[in-house]
């Protein structure tokens, strides 16, 4: 993303989950996000939900239902993580996710939301002061170069509060694919050692090689590039188990969105990308 502006991409998903809820039986309840909305995607927040996803659809196959079905995969996720004992919540490139504030248990515990500064601005201009006590907002670019990011990250998450010995769950979604190994690996390395889950998203890594074997990627990587925000990691999905044993971490399970989605929508729903994944890891330091 561009330096000193919101990020793009965390509008497109803002826009996403603002359309879900005013399509027929949205997966999850959303009010907050289309408060985020700005220029003209404040604007296609204003026409009519339904023909508006099916023109999303056509042009780009896949992304807008994704973000649907991984936004309701982790809110039932953190939700079984709350009531099994999990104390206190990071989420870790946060962009407009307002769990926090829509979700009851999520105001129960701390939140620690790690984000780019200038997408954390307008974010708190919206939500405005006060509106949860729960959440600390810590100010902090993953993925800006240097080997001490997760030195950084630590710094700042103990200085916002943050309890190194309380039962704690990290949610990292939709973020890995736009940085780089250095930093994925150094950050799933502090995890293992911080947390006892670990809820994130990835790309196969075959879409960064050859695109086209997959519906609707060549047209999503080139639009993401062309907003200054290109994938850049990904990982193969044969590869993940054994590449997070290495880091630390027990892969639990990991599903293709695309599989997931028929759990909530069925076999006619809307297409769904079938490279992006969702994964939960225990964590054993």
């Amino acid at each position: 993303m561009r330096e000193g502006r919101a990020s793009r991409t965390a509008q497109h998903n803002a826009l996403f989950r603002a359309l879900e809820q005013r399509l027929p039986q949205p997966l999850f309840h959303d009010p907050w996000a289309r408060r985020f909305l700005r220029g003209r995607y404040r604007l296609l927040g204003l026409l009519p939900a339904a023909p508006l996803a099916r023109a999303i659809d056509r042009r780009f196959p896949g992304p807008r239902a994704a973000v649907a079905v991984r936004t309701r995969y982790f809110d039932d996720a953190l939700a079984a993580a709350l009531a099994a004992g999990i104390e206190q919540v990071v989420i870790l490139g946060a962009g407009f996710d307002s769990r926090a504030h829509r979700l009851a248990a999520m105001r129960r515990v701390p939140v620690f939301e790690v984000d780019h500064p200038a997408t954390q601005a307008l974010k708190r201009r919206v939500v405005g002061r006060g509106r949860s006590s729960s959440v600390r907002y810590v100010p902090l670019r993953l993925g800006a170069g240097g080997g001490s990011e997760t030195d950084e990250l630590s710094a700042a998450l103990a200085a916002a509060g943050f309890a190194a010995t309380a039962r704690t769950v990290f949610l990292w979604e939709g973020v890995t694919n736009y940085l780089d190994e250095p930093t994925v690996d150094a950050t799933l390395r502090f995890v293992a050692r911080s947390a006892e889950l670990l809820l994130f998203t990835y790309v196969d890594r075959a879409i960064l090689e050859d695109p086209t074997g997959f519906e609707g990627a060549a047209e999503s990587i080139a639009h993401v590039r062309r907003l200054g925000e290109p994938f850049t990691w990904g990982l193969r999905p044969a590869e993940a188990a054994s590449y997070l044993a290495a880091r630390g971490l027990e892969l639990l399970e990991d599903l293709p969105l695309s599989s997931l989605a028929r759990r909530w929508y069925g076999e006619k729903g809307p297409r769904v990308s079938t490279y992006y994944h969702v994964a939960r890891a225990r964590c054993r330091g």
